[in-house]
């Protein structure tokens, strides 16, 4: 899992139109980046269950 978030974390930061390195900026900054990517790695898993459920709903 932390080494999905590291990748989420760094696409987003590379999203940003004024990215430097990730390698050379300051931890504080990875860090909001890395909850923003968690934020976003729960919404996703949270997305796909209830597309479960809704596939099971309509099945029956």
């Amino acid at each position: 899992m932390d080494q999905e978030v590291e990748y989420v974390a760094r696409a987003l930061y590379e999203a940003e139109d004024d990215a430097l390195l990730w390698d050379a900026e300051p931890e504080f900054l990875k860090e909001e980046f890395r909850h923003y990517a968690r934020i976003a790695i729960a919404m996703i898993s949270q997305q796909e269950s209830q597309g479960c459920k809704d596939e099971f709903s309509h099945a029956a």
